[in-house]
């Protein structure tokens, strides 16, 4: 079952590391902007971390010679770990936002309501880089147990992380510009 998955992996691979350097890219040309906007490194570095995590997990899954059981254990790490950190961004640009709200409290109900839909974007953007990552784990999971539908499992985690982090690159490419 492993042997029919390579080029499934192969291509998610090529797909992360080519997504990862374009990201750079559009992080670096809008540095300046990502900077200046509370909340927006944590994102990139979300972002990044995500594309980045998508690559390693690839990678294992490639290695030869590895049981099920290995290779679910080190997709599970490697997603926890991700999960873990981009949660721990996440939450801290959520803290900002929120801090940034109740210090402009009287300024206007216009303003509130902008700051209420930041706040809903950050707390969107954590559950979101969960969600696409829960299947990878559960897909994990399986595998460290020999259930070999575990591999159906990471891979629709995978394509939802790559979505997840396109939608991302968006932000950084396009919306930081508006």
């Amino acid at each position: 079952m492993i042997e029919s998955w390579n080029s499934f992996f192969v291509a998610e691979t090529a797909a992360a590391a080519a997504l990862l350097g374009l990201l750079f890219v559009a992080i670096s040309i809008n540095l300046k902007q990502v900077l200046e906007s509370a909340g927006l490194p944590d994102r990139a570095l979300g972002a990044l971390l995500m594309l980045l995590a998508m690559l390693l997990i690839g990678l294992l899954l490639l290695m030869p010679g590895q049981s099920l059981a290995v290779l679910g254990i080190e997709t599970a790490a490697v997603t926890v770990v991700t999960g873990v950190i981009g949660a721990l961004l996440g939450f801290r640009g959520l803290r900002l936002a929120a801090k940034e709200f109740r210090n402009n409290f009287s300024t206007g109900m216009p303003h509130m309501a902008a700051m209420r839909a930041r706040i809903a974007s950050r707390l969107w953007n954590v559950i979101s880089f969960i969600g696409a990552l829960a299947p990878i784990l559960i897909g994990g999971v399986l595998m460290t147990s020999g259930g070999e539908a575990g591999f159906y499992w990471v891979g629709a985690g995978m394509c939802l992380s790559l979505i997840k982090a396109v939608s991302e690159g968006w932000i950084f490419l396009v919306e930081i510009n508006r």
